[in-house]
């Protein structure tokens, strides 16, 4: 019998089906809306997501969309790519409220996935594709990221965009025209969104990839000259308005001494970036779960005399993905989020091994790994659903708080999707047809899905730092017309609730520096620096954690304080008591306990 995938020429444009009109699209869609389009706004702002965020509102406010600000001032961390998106999303939803914050990430993550199985169906069957672009969508740190209003799904969508239509371009090359153009320009929006990383990748695996394959003439020739015009074009138009505006240092920062660049090129710890170096792999892989399990059986010779056709993707993924891994792997603070632009890459693999296994007859230990695959998610999936059905019974907070999360209704729905989902995947290991294939898929992926949306979602809000109300009674406090000031940069997060601007004010740099326009000021709290030493007799009106999660003792908060009246000065001398000492003393003197609930003094 002839092996699976055993013809070795690429197949003609015109053999090719109309991948467009192919229903796994649509089921596509139909998975990452109701994963990731559900629930949006049940978390409060989290992470970075502020500080993107008031970015997007300075701009607003301020109407210059070129320079991204913080409290007025020039803020060179990152291009603005991802604050732009928010502010036309802004449009739609009415304001930079939560939805504007991440409809563009989880649009982005919608497109990354049907780029994903357009890319791969040039390669592989339909069952492949689906699977590529559905193991995508449900890996465990996209399921994380992928609804987040940070930069990670826009970089994704970009870098996907490019590598995909260049390889696209140069594979089949009746589209070689458009290889280089169309690469370049998403790379320059890769650019735009999160720096250097993406254009870099670009050139770097595009350059690589056609020396190793010595077409020299492809690599040098008019249409790569059009693209890096193209390139030149699109980073410029924001690039050089920036420049003009900002100063030499500013201009140079957001490309290489930004906090993202910052920091991670630190090897003085050698001890600690060891064992960064020993684990980083490992992260990588969980962070890719369940579907990085099957990624075993690419480096085996059953799966490479099955790789036909698919080899010229097979071989152009994993150039890109070395590239990436190595610039990722040996920074000394590197994460695993670092990767995950790469994900998209690494999705035609996991659907090229399920593939393999499914379309071959012979019943051999190899072919069995996507068997295993699913009888251990039937497992999973059934101790899932005993778990929450047992954590409900509990009562209280239950298991991992999940009675106190989740209502008694979901549960139940819960556990009977779970018996669905576990039915159709264990009856999937015997299928013979496309649709039942497809159909273990699917069930694998929507369990994960559901689980996330349904369960850690729940979880996440349940313990959720939630500093609205707070922030509210501050508002009402400060009187109208008065503007509250911070004493060094405030923290993102109080701001994006705060709404209204907050002028930075210096501190510790004489009379003028200190003379306070009103009542109210307020500073932050991080590990990173000491809280600053105040200058003039105040009191504390309210504490604010700036944290993901509650905490009875936060380490990141902003304090609002109150000038005291002369009037109160002068009784206190009266009383012979001493001036407020700093912040930092105070809370030494104060007993760890506790934490009471937040409260503003009127």
């Amino acid at each position: 019998m002839q092996p699976l995938l055993a013809q070795t020429a690429f197949p003609a444009p015109a053999a090719r089906p109309r991948i467009w009109r192919e229903a796994e699209l649509l089921v596509l869609a139909l998975l990452v809306i109701g994963v990731y389009f559900t629930r949006l706004t049940d978390l409060t702002i989290r992470g970075e997501e502020s500080r993107w965020a008031r970015v997007a509102q300075e701009m607003i406010d301020t109407g210059d969309w070129i320079v991204p600000r913080q409290q007025v001032k020039p803020f060179p961390d990152r291009p603005p790519l991802n604050s732009w998106a928010m502010i036309l999303a802004s449009k739609v939803t009415g304001g930079v409220n939560l939805a504007a914050v991440r409809l563009p990430t989880v649009l982005a993550t919608l497109l990354t996935t049907l780029l994903v199985y357009l890319y791969s169906r040039n390669f592989l069957s339909r069952l492949g594709a689906f699977a590529a672009a559905a193991c995508y969508t449900t890996m465990a740190q996209v399921l994380q990221l992928g609804r987040m209003g940070e930069s990670d799904g826009l970089l994704t969508l970009c870098m996907a965009g490019a590598l995909f239509a260049w390889h696209w371009g140069y594979a089949v090359r009746s589209k070689a025209a458009l290889a280089w153009p169309a690469g370049y320009f998403m790379a320059a929006l890769a650019g735009l969104c999160k720096g250097p990383q993406g254009p870099i990748y670009f050139v770097v695996i595009s350059g690589l990839f056609l020396t190793w394959r010595r077409d020299w003439r492809f690599l040098f020739n008019g249409w790569h000259a059009a693209g890096i015009a193209t390139f030149a074009l699109v980073l410029g138009a924001w690039q050089v308005p920036f420049y003009w505006e900002v100063d030499a240092r500013s201009a140079r920062a957001i490309w290489s001494e930004g906090g993202e660049m910052s920091g991670r090129f630190d090897y003085s710890r050698l001890s600690r970036v060891l064992r960064n170096w020993a684990t980083y792999p490992f992260e990588v892989f969980a962070c890719m779960m369940p579907w990085s399990l099957t990624l075993l059986l690419l480096p085996t010779k059953w799966m490479r005399e099955r790789i036909g056709p698919a080899r010229p993707m097979v071989a152009f993924l994993l150039t890109a993905i070395g590239v990436a891994f190595i610039t990722c792997w040996l920074p000394a603070e590197s994460r695993a989020r670092y990767f995950m632009c790469m994900y998209p890459c690494v999705a035609p693999l996991i659907g090229l091994t399920i593939q393999a296994c499914c379309e071959t007859s012979e019943r051999s230990w190899w072919q069995r790994n996507w068997d295993r695959h699913l009888l251990g998610g039937t497992i999973i999936i059934g101790l899932c659903a005993v778990a929450m059905l047992c954590g409900r019974a509990w009562g209280g907070r239950g298991l991992f708080g999940l009675a106190e999360a989740t209502s008694l209704a979901f549960v139940l729905s819960y556990a009977l999707v779970a018996a669905l989902a576990a039915s159709i995947a264990y009856r999937a290991r015997f299928a013979t047809g496309l649709l039942r294939h497809q159909a273990g898929v699917l069930a694998l992926a929507g369990f994960m899905g559901l689980t996330y949306t349904g369960i850690v979602v729940s979880l996440q809000s349940l313990a959720s730092n939630n500093p609205v109300e707070i922030v509210r009674s501050i508002r009402e406090l400060i009187p109208e017309g008065e503007r509250l000031v911070s004493f060094g940069k405030i923290h993102h997060l109080f701001a994006y609730y705060y709404k209204d601007p907050i002028l930075l004010q210096p501190l510790g740099e004489g009379e003028e520096a200190t003379r306070m326009p009103g009542e109210y000021f307020c500073f932050a709290i991080d590990p990173t620096y000491e809280p600053p030493s105040i200058p003039f007799d105040w009191e504390p009106v309210a504490e604010i954690s700036c944290e993901r999660s509650r905490s009875a003792n936060p380490r990141t908060k902003v304090v609002v304080g109150r000038c005291l009246p002369a009037a109160t000065h002068a009784a206190m001398e009266e009383d012979s008591m001493v001036r407020p000492a700093s912040y930092a003393e105070r809370e030494e003197g104060e007993q760890v306990g506790e934490a009471p609930a937040p409260r503003v003094t009127r």
